[in-house]
């Protein structure tokens, strides 16, 4: 006779160990994708020191986001006055010629 009991522990612990690879397999995932971690100088990195490299990775690479947003709204800024000026300097000489015409002087 089968007992459904006698089951039990084992699909739990099929499922654990199904968790487990593919945790596993997800961090080696990430291991490919963050800087350091595939150096041919440094072994396998530990499951808490590729979260941990991760995690410092997203923080600069978040940083440098946001300096680089800093620099486009500065240089976006000075488009815009550069624009503005020549369109000043366009409307200036424009209205100059217009204003005095030497032929009809004489």
């Amino acid at each position: 006779m089968y007992s459904p009991l006698k089951f039990i522990p084992l699909s739990i612990n099929a499922r654990e160990r199904r968790r487990m690879h593919d945790l596993n397999d997800a961090l080696d995932d990430l291991r490919t994708v963050i800087p350091y971690a595939h150096s041919p100088s440094v072994r396998k990195l530990s499951k808490i020191a590729t979260l941990l490299l991760a995690k410092n990775y997203i923080l600069m690479q978040t940083n440098a986001i946001e300096e680089l947003h800093k620099i486009l709204i500065c240089l976006n800024a000075q488009l815009q006055k550069q624009q503005q000026q020549q369109q000043q300097q366009q409307q200036q000489s424009g209205t100059t010629t217009v204003q005095s015409p030497r032929s009809g002087n004489k």
